[in-house]
């Protein structure tokens, strides 16, 4: 006997800049697509102390802490499953993911002085490559996942669906583990911006 069932879910997932808070990976799977909306939040202030006491204020908050930035993932999951003798197996395994990043914007960054306005130019571009990270680690995870579920055989379908239910699950529980450390590691990097040195400085 031979049938096809289509399952798709879809499970909101969160990769925020913890490491960021304001107190060359793995390539992405064919079955793995994605798109990223980048939006921003106005910080005020006329210099970088001012600027970051702005951003203590209006930065998005993640897991009640507040962040400088932020990024959050939107996952959906779909597959068919073919029972053909005495085996199931998933095929047609897809998952797309709908990132969104958000990122601090002076509302007066002319009223910087230039060297200042060229730190933040430097800082924010480091904000940004480091939540790009966030997004290829998740991508890094889906395509893990991908190898995993369409190698799975299993005497039913049933049997086979629990499987990948429990590798979606085991997924992110990872995949959160591996976006915690990144921000960890970049701790440091944070700190040695020059514009947060002007920051710790209260210039």
């Amino acid at each position: 006997m031979v049938y096809k069932m289509k399952m798709i879910r879809t499970l909101a997932l969160c990769a925020a800049a913890a490491g960021l808070l304001a107190g060359a990976p793995p390539p992405a799977a064919a079955g793995t697509r994605h798109s990223t909306d980048f939006t921003t939040y106005a910080v005020s202030g006329r210099t970088p102390a001012e600027i970051y006491r702005s951003i203590l204020v209006r930065g998005p908050t993640v897991g009640g802490v507040r962040a400088i930035a932020s990024t959050s993932a939107r996952g959906v999951q779909s597959y068919s499953m073919l029972q053909d003798g005495p085996a199931c197996r998933v095929t047609g395994h897809r998952i797309s993911f709908r990132f969104r990043v958000q990122l601090p914007r002076p509302s007066k960054l002319k009223a910087l002085r230039p060297k200042d306005r060229a730190l933040w130019q430097q800082f924010s571009g480091f904000l940004k490559a480091h939540e790009l990270q966030h997004i290829d680690l998740w991508l890094g995870c889906a395509a893990e996942l991908d190898r995993t579920v369409t190698s799975i055989r299993a005497p039913n379908c049933k049997a086979t669906a629990r499987k990948v239910e429990n590798l979606w699950r085991s997924m992110q529980a990872r995949c959160d583990k591996l976006q915690a450390r990144f921000d960890r590691e970049q701790r440091g990097e944070l700190l040695a911006q020059p514009f947060m040195q002007r920051v710790m400085r209260g210039d």
